[in-house]
C-alpha cells in the first residue's frame, strides 16, 4: 500500500481524476442550473424503477437508511468512537471530519436550489423538500465509507477479516446508493453523478492530509 501511495503513477491517476471531477462539477452545476429538468434524467429514472418489486424497494430503503442526516451523524460517532477506543486517534478525528460532506451538500443544495423530482414524472418513493442537487447520500457514502476503505488498507490493528469485511461492504454502500436513490425517486442522475464528483473532490482532499501526517505521500 506505501508503495502504492507513492507511485508517481498512482498521484498522477489521483490528480487526472481529481481535474475530471472538479470539471465535471462545474459543468454539471451551470447545465443544471440553466435546465433543471432533462429529459435524460426522467429516461434513466424509469429505466431504474422499470422493474418493481417490494424486495428491491426494501433494499433500496435500507441502503439509502444511512445517509439520512440523524443516522449519519450517529454512524459517524460510533465509527470515531470505536477508533479512538482501538487507540486510532488520528483515524477518529479524521472520520469526524467527514461531517463536512453534509455541510458542503447543504451549500452547494440552497445555491443551486434544484426541486426534487415528483410524481408526475416518476415515482416516488421518498418524499423530500430539500433541493435535489446533489445527491447528499451519495456525497457522504463516498467521502465516509471511501475514508473507511482506505483505513482498512493501512490500519493493521483490525484482524484481515474485519478490514476485508468492512471494505466490501463500504465499496458496496457506495456503489449501489447511487441506484437506491434513483430506485426512491429522491434524485436525479445528474445529482448521483455531481455527489460522486464532488465526493471524491472531498475524499481526496481528506485522504491527502490523513496520509500526510502518516508520511505516506
Amino acid at each position: 500500500m506505501e508503495i502504492f501511495l507513492k507511485s508517481r503513477t498512482a498521484k498522477s491517476i489521483l490528480i487526472g481524476l481529481l481535474a475530471i471531477s472538479l470539471l465535471g462539477v462545474v459543468f454539471l452545476t451551470i447545465f443544471v442550473e440553466l435546465h433543471p429538468l432533462l429529459t435524460t434524467d426522467i429516461s434513466i429514472s424509469r429505466e431504474v424503477q422499470e422493474h418493481s418489486n417490494p424486495w428491491i424497494l426494501l433494499f433500496m430503503r435500507c441502503v439509502s437508511f444511512f445517509g439520512s442526516p440523524f443516522v449519519a451523524i450517529i454512524m459517524v460517532l460510533i465509527t470515531s468512537g470505536i477508533f479512538f477506543w482501538t487507540s486510532c486517534k488520528r483515524e477518529a478525528l479524521f472520520v469526524l471530519f467527514t461531517l463536512g460532506a453534509g455541510i458542503v451538500s447543504a451549500v452547494i443544495k440552497i445555491i443551486v436550489n434544484r426541486p426534487r423530482p415528483t410524481d408526475t414524472l416518476v415515482a416516488v418513493y421518498q418524499k423530500l423538500t430539500d433541493p435535489s442537487f446533489p445527491s447528499g447520500h451519495v456525497l457522504f457514502y463516498v467521502v465516509f465509507f471511501g475514508f473507511l476503505i482506505a483505513t482498512m488498507a493501512v490500519v493493521k490493528k483490525f484482524p484481515f477479516f474485519v478490514r476485508v469485511f468492512v471494505s466490501v461492504v463500504s465499496f458496496g454502500f457506495i456503489v449501489f446508493v447511487s441506484a437506491s436513490r434513483l430506485y426512491l425517486g429522491a434524485h436525479w442522475a445528474t445529482d448521483v453523478v455531481a455527489g460522486y464528483c464532488i465526493g471524491f473532490i472531498l475524499l481526496f482532499g481528506l485522504l491527502y492530509y490523513y496520509f500526510k501526517e502518516s508520511k505516506l505521500v
